[in-house]
């Protein structure tokens, strides 16, 4: 008679932390949802309470946001995920951050995040280093590419981490740390319709550093589509890391 596992693996689950209205999981979700991988959002900015661990959650995501990583004063919950990302790492599951998610795991890690000389809005080219060439994830990409860029906070490399890409204003764009940690500065997750609506989120504010709104949201149409698969196949292949 054929034995039973004494185990089964159920559906892969993976923790999306989102910090704003607009900062959704966007190609991430798609990628996962293609993959039947279970992505299972909480939102700290409306009151929803972070776990204390990973437990029953295969991987952890964290999200774009107004926020910066240094303000836990103001919001506590930056702290909380910080704690979330080190024992995620300790127990070697899969961790993913996109723009403040990317500044959290720097930060969780011991490096510094600090306001950038400069703002990086838009779509600039980023060179992608010789670390990212051997890497598993990482090698296919092409280079330059010019995703979408949305920040005014910059961080430092952390200990033990690997540059995987800079760009003119932004020497560490993208880190891998240990085996199943990226960590992206640009928004590898954004859509031509989301972009559009962190703009018109952001309205007010791009209009008083004179940003033409219109001109923007083409550049978007035009350039997002051709980023499109490398995303969602990066996307996916990190999802199966765990």
């Amino acid at each position: 008679m054929r034995q039973i596992p004494t185990q089964i693996r159920g559906v892969k689950k993976v923790l999306f932390i989102q910090h704003g209205d607009v900062d959704k999981p966007g190609l991430l979700a798609d990628a996962l949802s293609a993959e039947g991988v279970e992505l299972e959002i909480r939102h700290p900015y409306l009151g929803e309470e972070i776990p204390v661990d990973l437990e029953g959650f295969d991987a952890l995501a964290l999200g774009g946001g107004g926020q910066s990583a240094y303000q836990v004063a103001e919001f506590p919950y930056l702290e909380k995920e910080c704690e979330l990302v080190r024992k995620a790492i300790l127990a070697d599951k899969p961790v993913l951050g996109l723009c403040l998610g990317a500044q959290l795991i720097a930060k969780a890690l011991g490096a510094d995040v600090y306001r950038a000389e400069q703002k990086e809005l838009g779509f600039f080219p980023v060179t992608m280093s010789v670390s990212a060439v051997s890497d598993p994830l990482l090698s296919a990409w092409p280079s330059p590419i010019s995703p979408t860029h949305w920040h005014g906070d910059v961080f430092d490399l952390p200990a033990g981490a690997e540059c995987m890409a800079s760009s003119a204003l932004t020497t560490n764009q993208a880190f891998r740390y240990g085996r199943a940690t990226y960590a992206f500065q640009f928004h590898l997750e954004m859509t031509p319709a989301l972009f559009q609506e962190l703009v018109d989120d952001g309205a007010d504010d791009l209009i008083a550093n004179g940003v033409d709104l219109a001109s923007l949201k083409k550049e978007a149409f035009r350039v997002l589509p051709s980023l499109r698969d490398t995303a969602l196949e990066f996307f996916k292949t990190w999802g199966k890391l765990s």
